[in-house]
């Protein structure tokens, strides 16, 4: 019986039923992720180079609390959220930004699981 809760696990497993690919852990490629990240994220935010037009910096984004950046624009629920961010509040709010806070006025969601590891493990490099 064992051997057999063993078997099914594993072909579960491998089928992908057990995993959640929308909120995957961040073991993305930073180099791919700048070019998401120059796609996607550079117009509002800036890098280390470019100083941001309309949304906070990200450099040195991960264990920073959000809403706490200089006199960026934020929405109260978003300074109220009381996310600091890592790699698992980053996928959620990625994802769907005004999912994970109702009525954020970020208007970007990274739909792509792999395209979202890619741009966290890039905003890791931003310090």
């Amino acid at each position: 019986m064992r051997l057999l809760k063993v078997t099914v696990f594993a072909a579960l497993a491998m089928s992908g039923l057990l995993s959640q690919p929308q909120l995957a852990s961040a073991e993305g490629d930073a180099t791919r992720g700048k070019n998401g990240y120059q796609r996607w994220c550079i117009g509002c935010h800036g890098d280390k180079e470019t100083v941001q037009s309309v949304g906070p910096s990200l450099v040195g984004l991960f264990g920073r609390r959000a809403g706490m950046v200089g006199t960026s624009p934020y929405s109260r629920n978003l300074y109220k959220s009381g996310i600091v961010w890592d790699e698992k509040s980053l996928q959620r709010y990625l994802a769907n930004p005004s999912d994970a806070v109702h009525g954020t006025i970020m208007p970007v969601a990274l739909q792509d699981p792999k395209e979202r590891d890619d741009v966290i493990a890039y905003l890791k490099t931003l310090r």
